[in-house]
C-alpha cells in the first residue's frame, strides 16, 4: 500500500515532467517560427510561446512583448497584445475589408465583440476609424474568441506570431515600483497638496 506522501511526490514528478515535455515543444515550436532569428529572440529573458497554441496556456501568464514579422513589440497586458494582433490584421487590406463587414455580426455570449462604435462595448479597443473589439474577458476567452471569431474568419494567418511571457523578476519589480509609488504618495500627498 503507498502512502500519501510517496503519492504526492510521484504527482509532483508527474507535473515537472509534463512541463519540461511542454517547454521543449513550444521551444522547437518558436525555433520554427522564428527560424534563423529564433536565437536573437532566446538570448532576452522570458518564456516564449507560439500565439497558435490553444488559448488555455495563456492563462495565469503575463505578456511582455509580441514577436510579429521577426520584430519584437513591447505589449506588458493581454489588451495591448491583442491590439497588436489585431491592428497587423486590419493592416492587410483584404483582411480590413473583411473586418468592416463583420462588424456588428461577431457577437460573444452576451455582447457583440466587434462594432464600428464602442457604445455598449464594456472594454473597447480601437483597432481603426470605425473598428472597434471588444476585450473585457479573461485571457483564455479573450484569445479564444479573438483567434475564433474574428482571425479566422477573415483569414488572417497568426501562426507566426510569437509571445514573450515576464518573468517572475520583472513581475516582482513592478510590483517592487508600485509599492515604491504608492509609499511615496501616501508620505507625502499632503506636501504635494501645498
Amino acid at each position: 500500500m503507498m502512502d500519501k506522501h510517496t503519492l504526492a511526490a510521484v504527482n509532483v514528478c508527474r507535473e515537472q515532467i509534463h512541463r519540461l515535455v511542454d517547454e521543449r515543444f513550444d521551444g522547437l515550436l518558436c525555433d520554427l517560427i522564428l527560424g534563423e532569428e529564433a536565437e536573437k529572440f532566446r538570448a532576452e529573458e522570458g518564456r516564449l510561446l507560439p500565439f497558435a497554441s490553444p488559448p488555455s496556456m495563456f492563462k495565469g501568464e503575463k505578456p511582455a512583448s509580441v514577436i510579429l514579422h521577426g520584430v519584437e513589440i513591447e505589449a506588458a497586458t493581454w489588451k495591448k497584445a491583442v491590439l497588436i494582433v489585431l491592428r497587423d490584421c486590419a493592416a492587410n487590406p483584404q483582411c480590413h475589408r473583411q473586418m468592416m463587414e463583420l462588424r456588428g455580426r461577431v457577437n460573444g455570449n452576451f455582447r457583440t465583440l466587434l462594432s464600428d462604435h464602442p457604445e455598449g462595448m464594456a472594454s473597447p479597443l480601437k483597432i481603426d476609424a470605425g473598428l472597434y473589439w471588444e476585450s473585457k474577458f479573461d485571457t483564455e476567452a479573450l484569445l479564444g474568441n479573438l483567434t475564433v471569431k474574428l482571425l479566422e474568419q477573415v483569414g488572417y494567418d497568426y501562426q507566426d506570431i510569437v509571445i514573450r511571457f515576464r518573468t517572475p523578476q520583472q513581475d516582482m519589480a513592478e510590483q517592487a515600483e508600485g509599492d515604491h509609488a504608492e509609499g511615496f504618495d501616501q508620505n507625502h500627498g499632503s506636501e504635494m497638496a501645498m
